[in-house]
């Protein structure tokens, strides 16, 4: 695309010179001398007002009071134009043509079209960035400690990665790791699970998906354990049934949704024990209350027995 607007332009150029005879100048230095060139070709220097040293062409109609100027840069194999208001007098900006060689600077809103590709082959969507691995977007300069945005990768022990990263002045490891198999890794560079964070994890709110919940303790063929069994497990192994032990947190974490459901079973069995609480306790009542009124009788008898002596 390059090189076909380039010859289009080249060709507008050669069919635009044929109508005008042009004179030859063997150079101009001074400054504002390449404002006042016109119907000719010379070698300007950048001294004389072109974007840098090298050939400059100036052609046009109307007394060349709308010239055109074309000027390129021996050294790097960069051209640029500009062209000339005659309605008030003065020159329009340089531009540089966009060319496949060397470094290219652009000004204003650039629209494309089709696909945009850059160090590619072949392109594999509407913008694609290198044939490999690698920086794909960065920003800053090289006194920066990080200036990469995106970055993709592959090792063996993960596959595919893309890392979103965080550019800056001042060094950071903040990072975030997507995995081939949909893992993520918030500071973590091999994730195992869809989500991995290396930190604490703040949210109004946590849902998780049971598939199963503590229930059953309340179900008749449930077997509570006796305070005897229990008191017997934690003397033995130092925490309660069901539950992991310290060693077991440490190394492997928690599963929330299990643990919750755990901690639940647990709490639904003290509720048992204290609702056989509460009956033996009625019923310790009830006979206190029948043991006091037969005292109470007992001593109503010995009363009337006393007072018929």
């Amino acid at each position: 695309m390059k090189k076909l607007q380039f010859t289009l332009f080249c060709i507008i150029i050669v069919f635009s010179i044929q109508a005008q005879t042009l004179n030859p100048t063997y150079n101009i230095v001074s400054p504002g001398a390449a404002d006042a060139f016109k119907g000719g070709y010379t070698f300007s220097y950048s001294s004389a007002g072109t974007p840098w040293n090298g050939s400059l062409i100036s052609y046009g109609g109307a007394s060349n009071g709308y010239d055109t100027q074309i000027s390129s840069d021996y050294g790097a194999n960069r051209i640029s134009f500009r062209t000339r208001n005659g309605d008030y007098n003065y020159w329009n900006p340089w531009n540089e043509l966009v060319t496949s060689l060397g470094d290219n600077y652009l000004a204003g809103n650039q629209n494309i079209g089709g696909t945009l590709s850059i160090g590619v082959y072949q392109s594999t969507s509407s913008f694609s960035v290198g044939n490999n691995h690698g920086v794909k977007m960065s920003v800053g300069n090289s006194a920066w400690s990080n200036t990469s945005i995106i970055v993709t990768g592959y090792t063996v022990d993960t596959g595919d990665f893309t890392d979103l990263k965080v550019p800056g002045y001042l060094s950071n490891s903040a990072s975030v790791r997507i995995l081939r198999d949909g893992n993520v890794g918030i500071g973590v560079i091999r994730p195992t699970n869809k989500l991995d964070v290396n930190g604490t994890v703040h949210s109004k709110e946590v849902k998780v998906d049971m598939t199963g919940w503590s229930d059953f303790v309340f179900k008749r063929e449930y077997k509570l354990p006796t305070l005897e069994e229990v008191e017997k497990h934690i003397a033995e192994k130092g925490y309660l049934e069901n539950i992991p032990s310290e060693k077991e947190v440490l190394e492997n974490g928690i599963n929330l949704g299990e643990m919750n459901a755990k901690l639940l079973q647990k709490i639904e069995e003290l509720t048992l024990y204290m609702i056989e609480m509460k009956n033996a306790n009625e019923a310790q009542k009830e006979l206190l209350e029948e043991q006091d009124q037969r005292l109470f009788n007992l001593e109503q008898k010995i009363n009337q027995l006393s007072k018929s002596k």
